[in-house]
């Protein structure tokens, strides 16, 4: 069975800002709010050619990634039109809350993740210069990759990885022996209207005989350096339950701003 998941917000947390306050105070709050609801945001803007859709709700293409999304506050129709789409493309994974007429749907499923985003750019965590992205044993990786970097995720679960997620955005890796030893790259990304937005930092993986070495974390900059070097801010989900990868994130500057619940459900008939 084909899977979709549909990411919503369960909670909100206070955002603690650094020195950027001013400019987040000023702009940010819609920003945040547009984040909460990202899936559908990138797949009705910068992801619009990958989607495909029923009425309002979308969907990622099943080959480039497995997610869904509704608009914020969705009707009865929306979800009508989300089981429609889910039925004709084999199968649905969707976040569950408050809403969600789940007499229509089966439940079997759920984990929960940590959505964070980043509030340091100095100091020990992210940088915004080129240094970030100037390691030079990092290198971009392309279609003829793939086979290794689903490899790469198939052993390491980092979450989907489909044939065409690298098309999301600018994929690095580091290769060590003939061998990718980590990778990390784009997922969703979302405008905010202004001309800037939010980009994910996704599928950060490293193979088990190189973990300890530091590569997830340059990594983690060089991607980051990318995206802020446009100009969008950087964000990330993370197991509720991967204590050491949110120690990581929180080393190099990221701050929890919600907590998503992932519920899997498929439309009854």
């Amino acid at each position: 069975m084909k899977i979709i998941y549909l990411l919503h917000r369960s909670g909100l947390a206070r955002l603690s800002v650094g020195p950027a306050k001013a400019e987040r105070e000023a702009g940010g709050k819609g920003r945040r709010e547009m984040l909460l609801n990202v899936v559908h945001a990138a797949l009705a803007g910068r992801h619009a050619r990958f989607a495909e859709g029923e009425g309002r709700a979308l969907r990622y293409l099943d080959t480039v990634a497995p997610f869904a999304g509704v608009p914020d506050d969705p009707a009865e129709q929306d979800w009508r039109d989300l089981a429609t789409l889910v039925r004709r493309t084999g199968g649905a994974a969707l976040h569950r809350e408050p809403g969600v007429p789940l007499d229509a749907w089966a439940a079997d499923h759920r984990i929960d993740l940590h959505r964070m985003t980043v509030v340091q750019f100095s100091g020990a965590g992210l940088g915004a210069g080129p240094a970030d992205a100037a390691d030079p044993e990092i290198r971009e990786l392309t279609v003829a990759d793939v086979p290794a970097m689903s490899d790469l995720a198939e052993r390491t679960r980092p979450g989907p990885f489909g044939e065409r997620t690298i098309e999301l955005g600018g994929y690095l890796g580091i290769w060590r022996d003939g061998v990718l030893a980590a990778m990390a790259g784009e997922r969703f990304s979302a405008p905010d209207g202004g001309g800037r937005g939010w980009t994910e930092v996704s599928a950060v993986c490293a193979d088990p005989a190189f973990r300890g070495q530091g590569l997830a974390t340059r990594l983690i900059r060089a991607v980051a350096a990318r995206i802020r070097a446009r100009g969008d801010e950087v964000f990330l989900h993370v197991i509720d339950t991967n204590s050491g990868a949110i120690a990581l994130y929180e080393r190099l500057g990221f701050s929890r701003l919600a907590t998503v619940e992932v519920t899997r459900l498929t439309p009854r008939p």
